[in-house]
C-alpha cells in the first residue's frame, strides 16, 4: 500500500492509518501526560503513524511494523520533549505509564476497532482538506525529518515561522476533528 501512495492513489494513505490506528492507541496508552487529553497523545502518534507512512523505505531490511512503532513513540516522546523544552507545564509532567513493548501485547474490542476505523476516516479528510499546500509543504518536509531550520531555510521564510506554521496544523487538525 505504500508502494501505491507513493505511485499517486491517494486512498492507500487512509487505509494504511486506519490499518495501524490499533497500534498508535496501544502505544498512546502506555504514556500519561498530566494535563493532556488522551486524544491529543493518540493525535501525535497518528502524525508519526503518517511519518511512517511518508518516510519507510521500502527497500530496507526493517518491517513496516516496527518502523510505524518507533515512529509513532518518538513522535509522541519528541512531544514530551518539546514541552520541556519550551517550558510547557502539562508537557513537562509527563511520564511513560507502562513500557512500550507491554503495549504490543493489548489488544482493542470490537467497539474499539469500530470507533478507530471511523476516527482514523475523519482525520485522512482533515489532512486533506483543511490544510493549505504551504501547510502541507512544510508538513511533509518535517516528517521528511527535516529541522525547522532547514524547512526555513527552504521556503524562505524564519524558524519561527515553521513553528507557528506547525502549531496551527496542530490546532487546526484537533479543531476539526473535534467538529467531526
Amino acid at each position: 500500500m505504500i508502494k501505491q501512495y507513493r505511485e499517486g492513489k491517494e486512498s492507500a494513505v487512509g487505509e494504511l492509518l486506519e490499518k495501524y490506528k490499533g497500534l498508535v492507541n496501544s502505544i498512546a496508552r502506555t504514556f500519561y501526560l498530566k494535563g493532556v487529553d488522551r486524544d491529543d497523545i493518540v493525535q501525535e502518534g497518528m502524525i508519526g503513524l503518517f511519518n511512517a507512512i511518508v518516510t519507510f523505505n521500502l527497500d530496507g531490511d526493517v518491517t513496516f511494523i516496527t518502523y510505524a512503532h518507533e515512529c509513532i513513540k518518538n513522535r509522541i516522546l519528541d512531544c514530551i520533549r518539546n514541552g520541556k523544552r519550551l517550558k510547557n507545564k502539562a508537557l513537562s509532567d509527563s511520564i511513560p505509564i507502562s513500557s512500550v513493548e507491554e503495549a504490543d501485547n493489548c489488544s482493542l474490542t470490537p467497539e474499539e476497532i469500530a470507533i478507530n476505523a471511523e476516527e482514523v476516516e475523519t482525520l485522512k479528510l482533515i489532512i486533506v482538506t483543511s490544510l493549505t499546500d504551504d501547510e502541507r509543504k512544510i508538513l511533509n518536509m518535517y516528517y521528511d525529518g527535516k529541522s525547522y531550520a532547514e524547512i526555513a531555510q527552504s521556503i524562505g521564510k524564519n524558524t519561527k515561522h515553521v513553528d507557528n506554521t506547525l502549531q496551527k496544523i496542530r490546532r487546526k487538525i484537533k479543531a476539526q476533528f473535534n467538529k467531526k
